[in-house]
């Protein structure tokens, strides 16, 4: 028998309808699991997608409840229980990790789902996942609310990239902080020069918007190889973890794995290691009459520790904020100076912003370091 109607044709909704409004009414649906996303570059995880499951009559995907959802009227409340219930798991948070949660474009606007991720303490470490399975349809309305959750402190992601709404027009519109490669992208990636040679395209893309790219649907080593080897920063899948109940641990075979795709890609790979600590102040604190000896080189951070500029001096000698140009550990110094080159002639020598996935301030690579270390690259 189908979910919405019965052999002999007669429309079960009805049921349909008695499930979601007992959940909705309800206060132990959806349970929620999360699946690990690893970070390449340090073999271990940086945060934790959330995804819900549904007990009990009908039996059914999660897919099916939220298209049923959708198709009834009941969509609103059942994300904004989702989003209130993922909230609720960050107290338990392992430290240095963010937390993913879903939501559709059309439905982040919508006042209830806002009023849920008006969460006490804001967003930190939270990423709104936007799943584009229906697009909005008023985009006016969906840049402000992304306005309100980025101001909370939350990051924005953008689901099935390459695929489906998520082409290049909608990432330039987003600007996500996070870029989540499609499954269809990933898989058999190690036989298809076709897919490395476009997630080599995304990863360039997503790099210049200062974004992170995530491979979703890893299921094979051959596949987690070659996107180590293409440089993606983080990946998540089957076999580096199933969803389970919060929080997981990586196997000890799983860890193994990582750090042996750590040992083929050597450390000068990364501007990891050219990243160094600096000075961090507000950007009330900087005035064009400040010392430019004792502030060169200062971070200027708002108030969540995220870079806003670099305090350089000017031909003149007086200080001034440069923008920043972030980049991620696990970029490439090739890539990280050819970003650096295309600023304009009188930021080049701007000290370059390393930020984490929360995009907050790791330190600043001299743009000395950054060109002996590119050298050395090319060289080999």
């Amino acid at each position: 028998m189908s979910l919405t109607t019965s052999t002999d044709g007669a429309d079960t909704s009805v049921d349909w309808h008695r499930a979601l409004a007992a959940v909705v009414a309800g206060t132990d649906q959806p349970t929620l699991v999360a699946q690990p996303i690893i970070d390449l570059a340090n073999a271990g995880i940086a945060g934790f997608e959330v995804l819900s499951r549904f007990s009990g009559e009908p039996q059914a995907s999660p897919d099916v409840w939220f298209a049923q959802a959708e198709r009834l009227g009941y969509a609103v409340e059942l994300t904004a229980r989702v989003i209130d219930r993922a909230l609720a798991l960050r107290t338990t948070l392992p430290p240095n990790t963010f937390l993913t949660v879903n939501v559709e474009p059309h439905l982040v606007s919508h006042p209830a789902v806002r009023e849920a991720l008006r969460a006490d303490g804001g967003l930190s470490r939270i990423v709104v996942e936007l799943t584009e399975h229906v697009q909005a349809s008023d985009e006016r309305q969906l840049h402000a609310t992304l306005d309100e959750i980025r101001a909370a402190g939350g990051l924005i992601a953008v689901d099935d990239a390459g695929t489906g709404y998520a082409g290049l027009g909608q990432l330039l519109s987003v600007r996500p902080d996070i870029v989540k490669l499609d499954r269809e992208l990933v898989t058999g990636i190690d036989n298809d020069p076709i897919r490395r040679a476009l997630v080599q395209l995304l990863g360039d893309f997503a790099a210049r918007m200062d974004s992170w790219l995530l491979a979703e649907g890893v299921e094979t080593v051959a596949e987690l190889q070659t996107l180590a080897s293409l440089e993606v920063p983080l990946v998540q899948g089957w076999l580096l973890g199933r969803p389970a109940a919060p929080w997981s641990e990586l196997a000890p075979g799983v860890v193994d794995l990582l750090h042996g795709c750590a040992r083929r890609m050597q450390l000068d790979e990364y501007v990891a290691h050219l990243v160094r600590d600096c000075p961090r102040v507000q950007l009330t604190t900087v005035t064009p009459g400040m010392n430019c000896d004792e502030a060169q080189g200062t971070a200027v951070v708002d108030d969540l520790g995220r870079p806003l500029g670099v305090v350089v001096a000017d031909p003149l000698g007086v200080a001034r904020l440069a923008p920043a140009l972030a980049v991620a550990p696990s970029s490439t110094p090739v890539d990280v100076i050819r970003r650096a080159m295309a600023r304009p002639v009188w930021h080049r020598g701007t000290p370059v912003v390393c930020t984490d996935i929360n995009g907050q301030l790791i330190g600043l690579i001299d743009m000395s370091e950054l060109t002996e270390a590119t050298i050395g690259v090319l060289k080999r």
